[in-house]
């Protein structure tokens, strides 16, 4: 617990990453109540998304002012993929009848992005040309 305190509170800036953190939930809950509100197509955390893309775009939010706690979810990244690691052994059996469809599927669909990927970059750099 102490570690986690030590984490969370910065000497020179107090609880910084905490308040980071709370800017950027924010963000996400405003996404949210938008979703709700307006009943749009997209899921409230991608709208939470677009919203602080905007908001940095537009500079309403500084980007160092969520630097840190954003630097602390990348080099923490792994901890997203544990609950869907956990959710593959219920659905285990499922895997296991259909494992040559889905390793196909996986293939074609990396195949596809890796296709379009090289696609969009080509079009970027002619631009820039």
């Amino acid at each position: 617990m102490e570690h986690l305190f030590n984490l969370l509170y910065n000497r020179t800036g107090g609880f910084i990453l905490l308040y980071e953190f709370l800017i950027i939930l924010s963000i996400n809950y405003l996404g949210v109540i938008l979703e709700k509100i307006f009943h749009l197509p997209t899921p409230g955390t991608v709208n939470g998304l677009i919203l602080l893309f905007i908001f940095l775009s537009l500079k309403i939010v500084k980007l160092n002012s969520i630097k840190n706690v954003g630097e602390f979810f990348i080099a923490n990244m792994i901890i997203t993929f544990i609950p869907p690691s956990v959710k593959l052994l219920d659905v285990i059996d499922i895997l296991k009848t259909d494992f040559f469809k889905l390793i196909f599927l996986l293939i074609l669909t990396t195949l596809i992005t890796m296709v379009v990927t090289a696609l969009c970059v080509d079009f970027m750099m002619r631009g820039k040309k």
